[in-house]
């Protein structure tokens, strides 16, 4: 049995994700499809990378990834799989794999279905039996011509000088939390004098939000192992305006 799971930017109100699901069951009714996340902002290519680079790896090895995100359906841009040594990845070739395909050197193909399809639901037309076909092993029916040079999003990271390291929110989750490029490998907690977001100076990290107060604004490692700015019991972004692109500073001692 296959595992597939589907990110989109769909929601649940429409028949768009079930007409997905609809199709890969038609193709291959053994499927264990899983719903990774229907709520990316509509055609917010860099939020669905993120989303996806955050739950990819924690599948069976051999887990087929759909992510459909995909402002230029219909247009130039290529529908592709994206094959590393433990996933399959398929979707738009629009930078929705940056993360993955920044990882190692991942073999990256045009997917060929062989049949004309619909210029606004390359989901449900396109990517779908492309992604059952892959669970049967039907490797031949989707994979076409070698994609050399995969559209990735411009991912700078942080800049380290004498005083401290400047990077920026790069997400903002369902809790308000502001999510970080700074990686805790690039910090150390007993250097830090300061961290500033916003105009707004925090002192340090904390360990859990629970140790944050009430309120307030408080910095802490996150589950990604990235610097996440956060509020207890509430929401960053709603309370302090912060958001995705706002520079945070942290300041060594």
């Amino acid at each position: 049995m296959s595992i597939i799971t589907l990110c989109t930017d769909f929601g649940m109100r429409d028949s768009y994700v079930a007409s997905m699901k609809g199709v890969i069951l038609g193709i291959d009714p053994s499927a264990n499809i899983v719903d990774a996340s229907h709520g990316i902002p509509a055609h917010d290519v860099r939020f669905a990378a993120f989303v996806l680079n955050g739950y990819y790896r924690y599948f069976p090895k051999s887990t087929i990834h759909v992510v459909v995100v995909d402002p230029g359906v219909g247009g130039p841009r290529s529908g592709m799989v994206v094959e590393t040594k433990g996933y399959l990845f398929i979707g738009p070739d629009n930078g929705v794999f940056t993360h993955v395909l920044r990882e190692g050197h991942p073999a990256c193909h045009e997917i060929d279905i062989g049949r004309t399809v619909s210029g606004t639901f390359h989901g449900r037309d396109v990517f779908a039996p492309a992604a059952a076909r892959l669970s049967l092993k039907r490797d031949s029916m989707v994979i076409g011509k070698r994609i050399k040079s995969p559209v990735l999003i411009d991912a700078s990271g942080p800049s380290v000088g004498r005083g401290g390291i400047t990077g920026e929110v790069i997400h903002i989750d369902g809790f308000g939390n502001a999510i970080t490029n700074i990686s805790s490998g690039a910090i150390r907690a007993d250097r830090i004098l300061g961290i500033v977001v916003k105009g707004h100076r925090i002192k340090g990290l904390v360990g859990t939000y629970e140790q944050c107060s009430a309120g307030t604004l408080c910095s802490l490692i996150d589950s990604f192992d990235l610097l996440e700015i956060a509020v207890s019991a509430g929401s960053a972004h709603e309370r302090f305006g912060i958001d995705r692109g706002d520079r945070v500073r942290v300041v060594w001692k």
